[in-house]
């Protein structure tokens, strides 16, 4: 299986900051305003914002209106695609559960 080096590129850009990582991980519970991700990271909403982008562009995260507010969720199925994808094309499997036998005495 080849390896889509342009989409895991910006999968691994969107997960490859630690701020991103904490927004990721909020985001994984509910979805937020910026002002909300701003109040529990404590970084200005102009830098929250370009995190964001980052992860929208990599489509980690969606955005949706409400009037004035925008709520940010998690794609949780694009982040299992990206670590279950790359996985695949590199060819590594999860190990298999050995199964136990009982000995007979």
């Amino acid at each position: 299986m080849a390896i889509d080096a342009k989409k895991f590129s910006r999968y691994f850009k969107a997960f490859g900051d630690r701020t991103r990582l904490r927004i990721v991980a909020l985001l994984a519970d509910k979805e937020l305003t910026v002002n909300e991700i701003v109040a529990v990271i404590g970084l200005s909403q102009p830098t929250i914002s370009r995190h964001l982008a980052v992860l929208r562009q990599a489509e980690v995260v969606h955005d949706r209106r409400d009037g004035q507010k925008v709520y940010y969720r998690l794609d949780k199925q694009s982040v299992e695609s990206c670590c279950t994808g790359f996985c695949c094309c590199l060819e590594i499997a999860t190990p298999k559960k050995k199964k136990t036998t009982k000995k007979k005495k």
